[in-house]
């Protein structure tokens, strides 16, 4: 099944929680100002390398040295990224609850940044 709130279709059974988002607007623009407020009043170009940091970490399952790698920087690059972003969100990703949130915050961007 799909659900689309966007241009972008979401596919149910991958990513249920982006799905869940999708399906409620209000909460997902609330839960957006709420863990990345700070990070949106950056400029865009500020902004983007830290947002694509933490998508790159995440797509390397946390692996510092391996989004290095990709991102073609230095791990210390990479750890300075994700402390500046667990700074500006007071969220820390070692924290499992703290870490889903700044997922589904991802999540909504990703969403927001598909719409017309």
């Amino acid at each position: 099944s799909r659900a689309a709130g966007s241009r972008e279709v979401v596919q149910l059974d991958e990513r249920l929680p982006a799905a869940l988002l999708v399906s409620l607007p209000e909460l997902s623009a609330r839960l957006l100002a709420e863990v990345f407020g700070p990070l949106l009043a950056l400029v865009p170009a500020e902004r983007a390398v830290l947002v694509g940091t933490l998508e790159m970490w995440l797509e390397c399952d946390g692996s510092v040295g391996r989004a290095a790698l990709r991102l073609r920087c230095h791990r210390n690059t990479v750890f300075n990224r994700l402390r500046r972003l667990e700074r500006l969100t007071g969220r820390a990703l070692s924290r499992p609850r703290e870490l889903v949130d700044l997922v589904l915050a991802l999540d909504v961007l990703r969403l927001s940044s598909a719409a017309p």
